[in-house]
């Protein structure tokens, strides 16, 4: 078969191992800067619960520390199981320190792995030249570097993920009993590490398996055990969650707004959350890619990934277009879906052009590709630098420790919380006042939901003055009745002495 990689085993797997091993170390680049640069509420509410778990039993710090760390970590709402926490915690107490960067090499390293089941699903759907080609897209596009090495469950789920696709499809070709296990439980443990996988995998499979006559596919063993093995570990822990512990009842609002279905600006958001993370070329080339797959059966398969994003983002219409993490299963999809056309391109040019330089000039061309990936990647880790952050919040918490605060601050309040080792009420902002009046919940009376949250609180803190001018009436109000302290990054109301009309 004519192609670059194709027929060069020692080339290809050199090349395989190279991308592997760039993708794993550009994602460790600028590893200990605190992780403020993707949705850092997200990822602080992990800190958070991680530091929890690390300082439970610890007799060797201040207790005020220890008291704080543990009860911090306990209000945290378990969302998903926590099983980065659990790791990173794990090696907190394996390194006798906390160092947060822990869990930014624990996320790359699950994406980097799954690369190689992205490799041998697009070249199994293509051939080896479309294996590669997907794997530059899933390692170095831009926005996964960046969010592939988050602290959330996400970047796990969407390599757990990967490997159940290439797992699955083996299944297919092989349906012995040893690959119904193996993909039941990659699926089993990407659904059980965030259930919105349920989408990416239930979906592609349900297309996959169904035919004109169901009979011998529910009649067949190995169906229902990939089936069990999948749905088990998320079914028992909801249930446990719901109506055992109770820890998961609150877990459903906000959630769901089919109103927004209607909305044509919904569908605008939902495309400007894709051009910021994939790209809008990339989305054109990738369902292009879809017409290129020769089998209807690898067709089928890719389809059932774009079902399944299309049927998350109908679910998930409101974060959809607001939460770009959202999009990081749209990655392996859209590097699965450029495989094709890798595929048709690297084989037209090898066709065409016949001399013997033609393979070592594509195969620099990769490489130059790959290293201006790496450069655009390393220029935007190297662009934005948080380390002063925490030192700001320490001086914060440290200042208002005593005190009973409610404040408009980024991220919910969670850089005071873990910097600042100080958890304050969280007024509202005004994305969020946005959000209760699209699901019906509106507040009606801002005036007196003010008055309600100062209620019993000494400060009231603003460092989020984007937002701060964005809500005049709460503003006007602090203002005209409250006296303020104003320091470098933030404006302390002392909510005690009520200025006299």
């Amino acid at each position: 078969m004519t192609g670059l990689f194709t027929q060069n085993k020692t080339l290809r797997n050199f090349t395989i191992l190279l991308l592997l091993l760039m993708g794993l170390s550009i994602r460790l680049l600028d590893l200990t800067d605190p992780p403020l640069d993707i949705h850092p509420t997200r990822q602080l509410h992990s800190a958070l619960m991680a530091r929890g778990m690390y300082y439970e039993g610890r007799t060797d710090l201040p207790e005020w520390q220890i008291k704080t760390a543990v009860l911090q970590g306990k209000r945290e709402a378990v969302i998903e199981p926590p099983v980065m926490e659990t790791l990173t915690s794990a090696l907190y107490r394996l390194a006798g320190g906390e160092y947060v960067w822990f869990a930014r090499i624990l996320s790359s390293l699950f994406w980097v792995a799954a690369g190689l089941a992205i490799y041998l699903l697009a070249s199994t759907l293509t051939n080896a030249d479309g294996g590669i080609t997907a794997l530059l897209v899933y390692l170095f596009l831009p926005y996964g570097v960046m969010a592939s090495r988050t602290f959330q469950p996400d970047p796990l789920m969407v390599a757990l993920i990967c490997f159940a696709w290439w797992a699955f499809y083996r299944w297919l070709d092989k349906p012995d009993w040893k690959w119904t296990v193996i993909a039941g439980l990659f699926t089993g443990a990407a659904v059980f590490v965030k259930n919105v996988a349920i989408f990416f995998l239930a979906i592609p499979y349900i297309v996959m398996l169904i035919k004109k006559d169901m009979r011998p596919v529910l009649r067949n063993l190995q169906v229902w055990v990939l089936a069990a093995l999948s749905l088990a570990p998320f079914v028992a822990y909801t249930l446990y969650g719901t109506f055992i512990a109770g820890f998961l009842g609150q877990q459903f609002s906000f959630r769901f707004f089919p109103n927004l279905w209607v909305e044509l600006s919904n569908y605008s958001r939902w495309i400007n959350r894709i051009h910021d993370t994939a790209g809008l070329p990339a989305l054109m080339q990738g369902l292009a890619g879809l017409f290129l797959f020769k089998g209807k059966r690898e067709r089928k398969l890719v389809l059932g990934m774009w079902a399944g994003y299309i049927i998350y983002g109908f679910t998930f219409a409101y974060h959809i277009g607001t939460h770009d993490y959202y999009q990081l299963p749209l990655i392996p999809i859209l590097a699965i879906s450029l495989a094709p056309l890798g595929a048709l391109l690297t084989k037209n040019m090898v066709a065409l052009h016949k001399g013997r330089f033609i393979r070592p000039l594509l195969v620099g061309l990769t490489l130059t590709i790959t290293a201006l990936l790496l450069w655009q990647n390393r220029s935007i880790l190297n662009g934005i630098d948080y380390r002063a952050e925490p030192a700001f919040w320490r001086v914060l918490g440290d200042k208002l420790r005593d005190e009973s605060v409610v404040g408009l601050t980024q991220d919910y309040g969670y850089r005071m919380a873990y910097y600042g080792w100080d958890s304050i009420a969280n007024w509202p902002g005004s994305g969020d006042l946005a959000l209760r009046d699209m699901a019906g919940r509106p507040e009606k009376d801002l005036q007196a939901l003010i008055e309600k949250e100062v209620k019993g609180k000494t400060r009231f803190l603003v460092t989020w003055f984007d937002d701060y001018a964005r809500q005049p009436e709460l503003k006007d109000y602090l203002v005209s009745t409250y006296p303020v302290e104003s320091g470098n990054g933030y404006l302390v109301f002392d909510l005690t002495q009520p200025l006299i009309p």
